[in-house]
């Protein structure tokens, strides 16, 4: 049988090019899509997202006992700085997801990232640094970036650009570790949201973990996710961190009925998940018993191969 490629949607560059490319031969991954990450602690610090975060941090004692008290301001910066420890490259610049792409351009594809809550002139900058390095995309994450993509303006002038220029957002959605368990802080998070950027603007969405990732509340925001996929078409997904719950046969049913198997990516989220990999994320899809292998080809790599226009080699 004459298979479609592999194409991993979702790869972060916290390890080095070399035991990322070992990580894809073990898989049999043919292309990886390497996500920069422009955050910053410090954005705790800016008054209205202080504001919201004491707020959201308050009323989540309403609802969840397993969530300590004190700064979260505090909490979210000892995190970033554990985790920065932990993955020095967890602020993987535009410029470092080009080198690598630069040095392997059979092997990835690079989407940059722009930190929506710094200056107009910064986002502005950084998106003609997304056009002269070449990106194809743009990530997104409203936990770490700390942003309302209902709220904030510069987020809004990402999507004209991507409008403009054709580029899709993988926009991460769920919670995230760390403080963002809490469902009530990564709010922002729910793809909910962006029905009005999708009423706005023409541009590609693919929504990161389908809403789905939940340490405490696994498949939080899996029917909004889905809910949103119904309605535009323009609205892609990516298994990665949810592939227990994607590959289900009730989820995959709905999918198959409501929106077709053409919309659904590969993401491993490597090296992030904890007892993953990619392999373990490629044989699980292989192995499902919910779907057939036109659809495992579409999902693997067919699907994310259109969308990004890469043409099949004869």
């Amino acid at each position: 049988m004459d298979t479609g490629p592999i194409i991993d949607f979702h790869v972060h560059a916290f390890y080095s090019k070399d035991r990322i490319l070992n990580e894809m031969k073990k898989a049999g991954v043919d292309l990886a899509v390497l996500l920069a990450v422009d955050v910053d602690p410090m954005d705790v610090e800016i008054p209205e997202i202080k504001e919201k975060l004491r707020k959201r941090h308050l009323e989540s004692f309403f609802y969840f006992s397993n969530f300590r008290a004190g700064s979260v301001e505090e909490e979210i910066k000892n995190f970033f700085y554990a985790l920065i420890s932990y993955y020095p490259e967890l602020k993987t610049t535009n410029q470092e997801i080009a080198d690598l792409v630069k040095s392997n351009p059979d092997k990835f594809v690079g989407f940059g990232s722009v930190n929506p809550n710094k200056s107009e002139e910064y986002v502005e900058n950084k998106l003609k640094e997304v056009s002269a390095l070449g990106l194809k995309g743009i990530k997104m994450l409203p936990t770490l970036q700390l942003f309302s993509p209902t709220e904030n303006e510069n987020f809004r002038k990402i999507c004209e650009y991507c409008e403009k220029n054709k580029l899709p957002i993988l926009y991460h959605t769920g919670c995230d570790p760390g403080p963002w368990e809490n469902p009530i802080i990564s709010q922002d998070a729910n793809p909910i949201l962006l029905k009005r950027i999708l009423e706005r603007y023409q541009i590609t969405i693919i929504l990161a973990h389908t809403g789905a990732y939940s340490a405490y509340r696994p498949g939080i925001w899996l029917n909004e996710a889905l809910e949103l996929a119904e309605k535009f078409e323009n609205v892609y997904f990516d298994s990665s961190a949810a592939s227990s719950i994607i590959f289900s046969k009730k989820v995959l049913d709905r999918i198959r009925e409501k929106i077709g198997m053409e919309r659904l990516l590969f993401g491993s989220d490597f090296p992030v998940v904890s007892g993953s990999s990619m392999k373990y994320e490629v044989d699980f899809i292989r192995s499902c018993k919910y779907l057939s292998e036109e659809e495992k080809e579409k999902i693997l790599g067919l699907n994310a191969a259109k969308l990004l226009g890469i043409q099949r080699k004869t």
